[in-house]
């Protein structure tokens, strides 16, 4: 799963990835930096509008354009990469409304069993250990995202987005058993393009991402809790 991520500076992705062609209305950086995003709170996301691409603000939680109230659906923050084609929920969005979420780095939370002292002996219990994890390079880098646009009876947009995770590569397999899908730069104008429908040359695109150009570190458990905010969440524990 995803549940935590970074985006520092929405100028640096801009010239990390100038062939991105993305129209900013000045709204990039409303929200940042953000050390520690969560579910439920507004991020940028680049997805084609109009039939141009565009940097827009979206609940990262999905809010199916077909819902009467306009909540989330369940646990819709992430979506399965080997259900996406299948799925009721996914499927029309993989088809026609797909984007990129720009990050820096993103968390997860280790298991590991310690041994501790308790009425004089030792027994195992498990800990969770956040972990940072983050290009070698320190560059920023895109997941790979569905998305989702809910009016109310005004016709007022909220749009909204889920991150698309699949089987962990060698270096996410030792922190835990799912991984985003960080989609590579060479795939940015067929992932975004609308109206590609072939659904199968997509899917293909949802691997995971090579570990060697990945890293992770511990950090402290101020991350744990969704309010902290700041670069002390990402700052690196022995």
């Amino acid at each position: 799963m995803c549940g935590r991520y970074v985006l520092i500076n929405g100028k640096r992705v801009f010239l990390t990835y100038k062939e991105l062609r993305v129209k900013d209305d000045g709204h990039m950086d409303e929200h940042l930096p953000r050390y520690n995003a969560a579910p439920m709170q507004h991020m940028p996301v680049f997805a084609q509008r109009g039939g141009e691409l565009i940097a827009l603000q979206m609940l990262w939680w999905l809010i199916p354009h077909t819902s009467k109230d306009g909540k989330p659906a369940s646990v819709a923050f992430n979506a399965r990469a080997e259900t996406i084609e299948t799925s009721a929920l996914f499927a029309p969005y993989f088809k026609g409304s797909r984007c990129l979420i720009p990050a820096d780095a993103f968390y997860e939370w280790k298991k590991i069993s310690v041994s501790v002292e308790a009425k004089g002996k030792m027994k195992l219990v498990e800990e969770k250990h956040p972990m940072c994890i983050c290009m070698k390079n320190e560059q920023p880098f895109m997941f790979a995202g569905l998305f989702s646009v809910w009016k109310n009876d005004k016709g007022e947009e909220f749009p909204s987005f889920t991150i698309i995770t699949t089987a962990p590569n060698a270096l996410m397999s030792e922190i835990h058993h799912r991984m985003p899908v960080i989609m590579p730069e060479r795939h940015f104008e067929m992932w975004l393009d609308r109206t590609y429908k072939n659904t199968g040359a997509l899917k293909k695109m949802l691997v995971p991402f090579p570990a060697s150009e990945m890293k992770a570190y511990r950090v402290s458990s101020y991350v744990n809790n969704a309010r902290n905010e700041g670069p002390e969440c990402m700052k690196k524990v022995e």
